[in-house]
Parts: structure tokens; sequence; C-alpha cells
């Protein structure tokens, strides 16, 4: 027999499809993008909707085919198909959230997808025609097959698109049109399956029954599909926008993180960071970090940087130095600024020799002065470094390690790393417990003056003393050696050795005022007192106030001094006009020994005792001597030898008509001592005597 669709249906079936194809489409990227977020209501609403829709496109294109004919529905078969068509809505809702991870999962869910809707068809038949199985065209059902299972292969790969990529509304139609006329196809070949070997119902004389309810079931789908598009395209462009907000927080979250984490001027890690990332190795529960270290930088003179090219100056000699430390950083280690010109970075699983590389890479790159305009700056850098287990570390005391030995390694000269260990806790709380001394040290009287007797080899006289501090403290005995070092640090010095100028120049009052021989006494100044611009004006009211001739004074300096040659050269002047003489200490120990002579007018150069220790059976080490004393006397300058301490040293030094001073004279003593000793060379002019008998 001959079934043919007819004509006005034919469009009301494609209208149909393609609208339940793109309510479909809807609904399947909502599902899958809302997945449990979807409440009950709208749960239920996409179950019918997609399920009437899976009803209504089989039902109207068999309806197609009856408009010329009489039919009986079966409404019992018709509910039984638009139950197993909720049922397949059912099922594709549930399953489409969860991903399809290999074929076999995607052929499992294409053959139910694919059974559920050939259910739908034939109890949709059913319900309108008496269908019979021995009715069934082989051709149009293997046709029918392969396109019902062609329509689900195709949805569920448009689900995998969505999930992956975001579906235009031009998309959605489009991929809704293709769908709608596969449908189209699949319901008419589905019809054919059974119609082609059937006998013809009776004829019509309008159609319109089939028509009516076709319309009818249109209509009820049409709401349906309405209400669950509109429900679904309301909450997708509410999760686009909650999306978009999301996004605008997390950029503002990931911009304010960024400021708050980073180093505005050089754009490395700052503080922040670093102690958030520092807890962040302390908590690392995988057990990979077994120990942490922490090495702190900072430059040895950033002021003088500062003052010598400015600020913007010293913040572009921070950035291109922060480029610098990062080349010989690996990857992995992050520099952060802890403010200033100190720098930090952590270690994790650090091992000394690692560590130590590490530090002499950036040592070795900061030796190189950096370009700032048409300046070329250089700066040295001192590392400290501290390294501990996970079990025992504390965040703390880690840090104040590292800082501890970044201190030390400062003291020890600068341009250098040093290790935290014990001893050096124990030298730092020996370091503390003297600056705190030191505060009281001149209210308490603890520090006194020794004079050391200066004798002019060739007759015998004492033609001056020095003047050495020594400190009496309740912590025993502490050279000057040690406490000298630590009054400089603290500040202490400049009013320590504003008492020990005033203290030598009374002395030397008294002396005078006793009628002895005019002799002169010298007074170490340290680097940070002599460059004091009131300097010389603290030394001329000292003079005024003791009455003391300024030639008597000797000012005596260290080569250290003379780093700085135009700021050095201007105070020399300075003491100079005043009358005071000036000294350069330890003279031979130190890089800038000729340079310093060479540009400042001096009035005696002192040898320092290392030079003379190894003069006694070395002609090498005699002829450097030789050339040194040579060198002041062609300058003008008295020659004082330091460290005699034996006959043979004096007697090698009396050829060269130098003043000796040392231990074979004397060693340094109280003023009353040092008077008794003045007074056996004053009984005794012509000879060398041998002042330890005294003591």
């Amino acid at each position: 027999m001959a079934m043919f669709p007819h004509i006005s249906l034919i469009f009301l079936s494609i209208i149909v499809s393609i609208a339940t194809s793109y309510t479909v489409l809807i609904l399947i990227e909502y599902v899958s993008k809302r997945k449990k977020a979807i409440n009950s209501r709208s749960n239920l609403l996409a179950v019918l909707a997609l399920g009437s829709g899976f009803f209504g496109i089989q039902v109207i294109g068999i309806l197609t085919f009856m408009a010329e004919y009489q039919f009986t529905p079966r409404y019992w078969l018709l509910a039984l198909a638009l139950f197993t068509a909720c049922a397949l809505a059912v099922y594709v809702l549930k399953i489409l959230p969860k991903n399809i991870n290999n074929r076999s999962d995607m052929a499992k869910r294409v053959l139910v997808t694919a059974f559920f809707m050939k259910a739908v068809h034939f109890l949709g038949l059913s319900g309108v025609l008496n269908v019979r199985f021995s009715a069934i065209s082989p051709g149009y059902y293997v046709l029918s097959a392969i396109t019902v299972l062609g329509i689900s292969y195709f949805s569920f790969r448009f689900v995998m698109k969505t999930n992956a990529t975001q579906v235009t509304e031009k998309q959605r139609f489009k991929n809704a049109t293709i769908l709608g006329f596969v449908l189209t196809l699949l319901y008419y070949t589905s019809t054919k399956t059974f119609y082609s070997n059937m006998a013809l119902p009776e004829a019509t004389a309008n159609g319109m029954g089939a028509i009516t309810m076709a319309v009818f079931v249109a209509s009820i789908v049409a709401l349906l599909l309405l209400s669950a598009a509109n429900l679904a395209l309301v909450d997708l462009h509410a999760l686009e926008t909650e999306n978009g907000l999301l996004q605008q927080v997390k950029a503002s979250e990931s911009r304010f993180r960024t400021l708050a984490y980073t180093d505005q001027l050089t754009g490395v890690p700052n503080r922040h960071w670093f102690f958030a990332h520092f807890r962040e190795l302390m908590d690392s529960s995988d057990g990979k970090v077994e120990s942490i270290g922490v090495v702190l930088l900072d430059f040895d003179d950033f002021k003088s940087i500062n003052e010598l090219i400015g600020h913007d100056g010293g913040d572009q000699f921070l950035k291109k130095v922060v480029e610098r430390l990062k080349s010989v950083l690996p990857a992995t280690i992050s520099l952060a600024r802890l403010g200033g010109d100190e720098f930090v970075f952590a270690v994790p699983n650090a091992k000394k020799p690692y560590l130590e590389r590490l530090c002499q890479n950036i040592l070795l790159i900061m030796e190189e002065p950096i370009q700032i305009g048409e300046r070329s700056v250089a700066s040295g850098i001192s590392l400290g470094i501290s390294c501990q287990k996970i079990k025992e570390l504390n965040e703390e005391s880690l840090i104040k390690q590292a800082d501890l030995a970044l201190f030390m390694a400062k003291s020890a000269g600068k341009e250098s790393y040093e290790f935290f260990s014990p001893d050096l806790l124990d030298s730092s709380i020996r370091k503390q417990e003297i600056t705190s001394a030191l505060q009281q040290a001149l209210v308490n009287g603890e520090f006194s003056v020794h004079y050391q007797p200066q004798v002019e080899l060739m007759n015998g006289q004492v033609i001056g003393f020095e003047a050495l501090l020594r400190w009496n403290s309740a912590l025993g005995a502490v050279p000057p050696s040690e406490f000298i070092p630590v009054a400089e640090e603290c500040g202490a010095i400049h009013s320590i050795g504003e008492w020990v100028l005033r203290e030598a120049c009374q002395q030397l009052s008294a002396w005078r005022r006793e009628g002895r021989p005019d002799v002169h006494v010298s007074v170490n100044v340290s680097a940070k007192q002599f460059l004091d611009p009131e300097f010389a004006e603290k030394v001329a009211r000292i003079l005024i106030a003791t009455n003391v001739p300024a030639e008597c004074v000797e000012i005596e300096i260290t080569e250290s001094v003379m780093i700085d040659l135009d700021t050095a050269a201007a105070l020399v002047e300075e003491l100079q006009a005043l009358g005071v003489k000036l000294a350069i200490d330890d003279f031979g120990t130190g890089y800038s020994s000729l340079n310093a002579v060479k540009n400042i007018q001096i009035d005696t150069l002192k040898i320092d005792k290392s030079l003379v220790d190894e003069v006694l059976g070395s002609d090498r080490s005699m002829a450097i001597l030789a050339t040194i004393i040579e060198l002041g006397k062609n300058l003008g300058a008295d020659v004082v030898v330091e460290g005699l301490e034996t006959l043979e040293q004096v007697t090698l030094m009396r050829q060269y008509e130098v003043i000796g001073q040392g231990y074979y004279f004397s060693r340094p003593l109280p003023a009353d001592k040092a008077a008794r000793v003045w007074n056996k060379y004053l009984e005794q002019p012509d000879g060398m005597f041998h002042a330890p008998i005294l003591y």
C-alpha cells in the first residue's frame, strides 16, 4: 500500500522537530553546565519538556501520514509512550553531567538512548494505529535504526563539544535545524517501516481528526518546550553573568594579591610574600622538604650611593642589582625584598656547599660596577646564612640567626658571607653585653688612660707618649680591640673618644705644670670620630680648656680614614690650621698607604709592628722596612717604629735614626707609673734604659 504525508502537517512536523531539537540542545547545555545546581522543580520541568518533545515529534510524524484516513487513538498506549519518553528524558538528564571517558561509554549510551527512542515510536504507532510486526519493512527498519543511532551519537558528541567550548546562539540554532531535519527523516522512515506492508485504513472525508490531534499535541509540546527553554536560557544567562562576575572577582583578587605581594620598585616579591612562602615551606606535608636555608643580603654602603647619585639613581641601582642577582639564582629560588637595601631568599633542602657556591657567585657578580647614567657605581654586599631542619625549625629564630650572621659578615670586613653557628651566637651575646655596658662606662668612671713612651733612639730621650684607652669593666678584661669596634657601631665612640682626648690633654697640662720637658701626646681617633664635621671644633675647645699648645697634641688616624680623600683632606686642613699634628698609624698594612701620604701632609709616619717582627733574619723584609723609613723621611715626617721588644730590634733600628715605641722601653702604664719611667730616662739621657725592670 502507499501512504503519503499530509503537506500541511509536514511543515508543522518540521517546525516542531526544530523547536524540540533547539530546546533539547538548550537543556543538554543547561544540565551539563548546571549539573547538581538544578532544583527539583526545574528538573521536573526539564523532564516533562524533554519527554514531551520526544513524544511529540514521534506522534506528529505518525499523524502526518494519517490525515486522509480514519483512526481511533488508544490513549493508554499514547500515555505509555509519553511515560517512556519521559523515562528517556530522565536517563538522558542523568547521564549528561557525567563525562564520556571512552568508546565503550559512548556506545552504551547511544544504544540505550536509541532503544528508548524506538520504544517511544512503537508505542506511539500502537496508540494511533493497530500495527503488526509482520508488516515491518526490513529496509526501512534498518534505515530507521541507523538514523536513531546517528541522532543519539550526534547528541552526545554535541554535549562533549558544549562542555569543551562555548557554543554561540547561532551555532545552537544551526545544530537544532540540522537535528530537526534528521528527526523528521527519522519518524518518516520509522513510520514507513510499519506502513509499507499494511492494508490501508478507511479514508476520511476531510482529515480534520489527525490535523486537530497534531495541532493539539504540538500546542502542548510547544508550551512545555517554551517554558523549559525560557527557564534554561534565563538560568544560563544568569550563570554566564555569575561566571563573569566571579572571573572579575578572581581577576581583582589576583591583582590585589599581586600588589600586596610584589615590591613596586624592583618587581620582585616583597616581605609579605616571603613570610607566606616561608610558612608554606615549613608546613610542607609531602615530606620532600627536610631543611630550609635562609640567606639575607644587604649592601655595605647604600647610603653613600644615594648621596652620590640621588634617590632616583639609587632606585635604578637597586633595579639593576636585582636583575644581576636573579641571573645567578636558580629559577626555583625567588628573591624577595624585605625593605630598603635588604633582600632575602629561602632554599629548601639546603646544603652548606651549595649555599656557599650561591653566595660566592653573588659576591662575584657584584664586583663589576653598575652604570647609572654617566656614573659607574659599585657597592659591596654582605650575606648572612642560617639553615635548620624542618623538625627543629623555628621561623623567628631562623631569620634572627641569618640576621646575626649578616651582622657578623659586615663586622668582619664586609663583602663576605657568614654562616650562623652557636659560637656566632655567643659572640653576639658578648657584643650585646659590651654594648650595654659601654652606655654606662663613662658615667661609672670605668675608663682610664695609659701612656706608652716614644723614645728617640739616637739619644734615648722621651719625646712623647701615646695615650691608650683601657676599660675596667664589670664584664672583666675587655681589650680595646674588642670594645672599640663595638663602640663605633653603637655610636658611643664619639663621647668616649672626646673623653680620651680631654683626659690626655689634662695629663699633659699637669706634666707641664710640674716643669717637665715639653713632649707631645698622641691620641688614637677612630674613622667615625675623625670624620665628624665638628671634630676640629671639639679639639679646639679641649685645647683651650686644658691650656695645652696645639703643637703638643698629635692625632693618630689609620689608613682607612683616607679612603674618602676629599673629606679627609678638608678635615686635616682644619686640624693643621689649629696647629695640631697628624700621624698615620699602622702604616704599611693597608692598600691605601701610598695614596694617603701622597695626597695629605702628615707629621708622623708610624710603622706597624708586623713589619718589625719579620726583619730579623730576612734581608727582603729589612729592605722593605728601610724603604718605608726612607719614604717617611723624604716626606718630611717623623718615623715611629712600633713594636720594639728586644735589644736586637732596637740596635737594628738605631742606625736609621727613628723614634722607637714598644715593650722594650715600657708597656702602657697609668700616668703616675709612666712618669716614673720618664724620670729614669731623664736621669740617663744618653743611655737606652730598659724600663720593664720597674714592673
